[in-house]
């Protein structure tokens, strides 16, 4: 199946405020491409804006879907499921290295025969002085141990009065196959957060696997 309908759900604790993200979409098994369409209740906290969930929720299911030559793919060490479990840290920072937010979440990517479930769990804080204009930077991937690795994400993001952060996203990932995948960085395209009422939102992105390539003079191990 080249097209994988997708379930997907958010469960959040920031700045004290509770609220539910769920929905469905698509992902492109072929092209790396994701969509959710996505309903908010009752209500996103202020200071949040979700169009940097790439950056901060959506990691397992854009890595899965999106493709790439290499040896081993991380959709190859993805049998049945995976997880991000201890929990992904998000930290983003002003101009001035002030942490303006701090994120931790949990999420649990479940792929069934005829779709993919997706649920997360997010606790934090996130004091952003407006929403967000663009959001760009990948995912650097690398095994640490059989059926395990972690990926570092460093990010810019610039908000709509103009004000410019720096971003880093720390995820462990636990897969369901004994294997070491390929260390490779993931570039992100296409990425797109269209809000057709106050609580519906279309999330969209296109990601594509690349082997990682070590800088001349570094050594690995």
């Amino acid at each position: 199946m080249t097209i994988i309908p997708v379930s997907w759900q958010l469960h959040g604790d920031v700045n004290g405020h509770s609220f539910e993200v769920d929905g469905t979409g698509i992902a492109d098994m072929a092209s790396g491409a994701t969509r959710l369409d996505l309903d908010v209740a009752p209500s996103l906290p202020s200071g949040f804006d979700i169009r940097m969930s790439q950056r901060i929720c959506n990691f397992a299911l854009a890595a899965y879907a999106a493709d790439g030559a290499l040896p081993v793919r991380f959709r190859d060490a993805v049998g049945r499921g995976v997880h991000i479990k201890p929990s992904r840290v998000v930290r983003i920072f002003d101009a001035a290295g002030e942490e303006v937010a701090e994120l931790k979440a949990l999420t649990t990517m479940t792929v069934h025969e005829d779709k993919i479930s997706v649920v997360n769990w997010m606790t934090g804080y996130s004091h952003l002085s407006a929403n967000v204009a663009h959001v760009e930077g990948g995912e650097r991937l690398v095994p640490t141990d059989s059926g395990a690795a972690v990926s570092v994400s460093s990010f810019r993001v610039r908000l709509e009065n103009g004000e410019q952060l720096e971003g880093l996203t720390t995820v462990p990932y636990r897969f369901d196959r004994p294997v070491l995948v390929t260390p490779a960085v993931r570039t992100i395209s296409e990425e797109s957060c269209i809000w057709s009422s106050d609580t519906h939102v279309r999330l969209a992105a296109t990601s594509q696997w690349q082997p990682m390539v070590v800088p001349t003079g570094v050594t690995q191990g």
